[in-house]
């Protein structure tokens, strides 16, 4: 799982990557068209305005400075050919960008130069050999911060933000050559000059913040897929951690309840043997009391099976509650006594304490039964050695309380909550000494809940527990408790 978010990230790392380094080199290509054509266009500008270099009538042409360089080679051989008296003829040939051919331009007549300058007199030196003698060299470099200015406005044009620096060199053509470094952009070096040649170069800043901007989109939808890979793959570890979870609660909760199913038949088929095999049938007061252990085991047993069956039926909703009038004082009297035996088998000390004397209720008396006894028989399976169970039984003006209280091994805070969950049993270092079943207190809950009543713990860490159970005397729309807590009847 681990291994396969691994392997998404880094695909997806390695799209972002190309995608960064592809935008590189578009920016790097684009900037420097885009330099070299503002240079040009801006020589071509400047020799435009000199009447005396060239030639009225060309078109804007960003290749004329290509042509230009050829008219330098030729101009030099008609100064040396003038100069030696001879003349010849001078076709320039100019790539028309309107018209995708090549037209020839009119021929230059015999008595002017290259550069349509009247020709010297026979003997004399030609007028650009004076001009050069006289000026020393043509100024024809451009300014940088009108290269600058032109760069930055064709980069506008683009949405190319990303800040740069104009500089001028000059030197030897191979001498400039130095290469760039891959993590900077630069512009390639851009010559003109026809005297004297100077390079121009742009130097941009890091251009990161750019190319990330325009890569934002692909980057975000990265981050939320892999977001999103990892999200699901939380949710799937988590609810197979949830079902591994389940599977040993399941496993627990099997072995738990064959125990307790196994438990009562064990004991009865003890009691029936014993009637059965060794004559106790005939001492009346032995086939009581094996009687009675039956019946005492058979009743546990129902009431389990009622409770596993039960459960799920309260969860949905499905179940009705039969409901009957009955006192909860005399029906708590009854199941005292008919665990008697189970109370003296581990010396418990019960006792029972009466507060009031209104305790008749309008409630399904076999579950309110089911609920007494869960309550009293976790309070004697979680005691110490010498248990010691309170039970008070306490009548208010909308509903009477049942608490009982034992010394038993406590509850930790952080679980005081979790155990009306169904399944749930408080840890105890991965094995448990009081079997359980996990179903007991959740049953609990659901029957109280159903009644219109709810149930408080109160726990201390080996000190014991104290549970109490609150329920109204019968059904009504508004049932109001102490404390300011109120329960309504739920609209149908």
């Amino acid at each position: 799982m681990i291994s396969t978010i691994i392997l998404i990230a880094a695909f997806q790392c390695y799209w972002i990557n190309r995608l960064y380094n592809d935008e590189w080199q578009n920016l790097k290509k684009e900037t420097d068209i885009t330099f070299r054509d503002v240079v040009y266009r801006l020589q071509l500008q400047r020799f435009k305005k000199d009447t005396t270099f060239f030639k009225k009538g060309v078109p804007d042409n960003l290749f004329v400075l290509d042509v230009m360089d050829s008219v330098k080679g030729k101009f030099f051989d008609s100064v040396i050919e003038q100069h030696t008296g001879k003349q010849r003829q001078v076709t320039i040939s100019v790539i028309d960008k309107h018209h995708d051919s090549i037209n020839d331009a009119e021929y230059i007549r015999q008595d002017v130069d290259s550069f349509n300058m009247p020709l010297a007199a026979p003997g004399d030196a030609p007028r650009i050999v004076k001009y050069f003698s006289n000026n020393g060299s043509l100024n024809d470099s451009l300014l940088v911060r009108q290269i600058d200015s032109a760069f930055k406005t064709e980069l506008l044009k683009n949405a190319i933000t990303v800040p740069f620096t104009v500089k001028s060199f000059s030197g030897k053509e191979e001498e400039m050559h130095t290469g760039i470094r891959p993590h900077e952009l630069k512009t390639n070096f851009t010559f003109v000059g026809l005297s004297q040649a100077r390079a121009y170069q742009a130097e941009f800043a890091s251009p990161v913040s750019y190319i990330l901007n325009k890569i934002k989109l692909p980057i975000f939808f990265s981050i939320l897929l892999i977001a999103i890979t990892c999200l699901s793959f939380i949710f799937l570890y988590r609810n197979m951690l949830t079902q591994r979870r389940l599977a040993v609660i399941k496993n627990e909760f099997i072995s738990n309840i064959t125990h307790e199913l196994k438990t009562p038949i064990a004991t009865v088929t003890v009691a029936v043997e014993a009637l059965r095999n060794f004559n106790a049938i005939r001492d009346p007061e032995k086939t009581k009391e094996y009687l009675d252990i039956s019946a005492t085991e058979m009743q546990r047993l129902s009431l389990l099976v009622d409770k596993v069956l039960r459960l799920s039926m309260f969860e949905s909703s499905d179940i009705e509650l039969k409901k009957e009038n009955f006192d909860l004082s005399q029906l708590t009297e009854e199941i005292i006594a008919t665990m008697r035996l189970q109370f003296d088998k581990a010396g418990a000390n019960v006792t029972l304490t009466k507060e009031g004397s209104r305790f008749d209720f309008e409630a399904d008396r076999l579950h309110i039964t089911s609920v007494i006894y869960n309550l009293l028989d976790n309070a004697l399976k979680y005691s110490k050695e010498k248990p010691k169970i309170g039970v008070t039984l306490t009548s208010l003006e909308e509903y009477a309380e049942l608490c009982v209280k034992d010394n038993g091994i406590g509850i930790a805070p952080e679980y005081k909550q979790k155990i009306f969950e169904k399944f749930f049993r408080v840890p105890n270092d991965g094995h448990h000494d009081t079997k359980g079943y996990g179903l007991g207190l959740s049953y609990v809950n659901q029957v109280v809940r159903q009644h219109m009543g709810f149930i408080e713990v109160d726990s201390e860490l080996g000190k014991g527990s104290s549970f109490c159970v609150k329920l109204p005397y019968k059904e009504a729309n508004v049932i109001h408790y102490d404390n300011g807590r109120t329960i309504r009847k739920p609209k149908l």
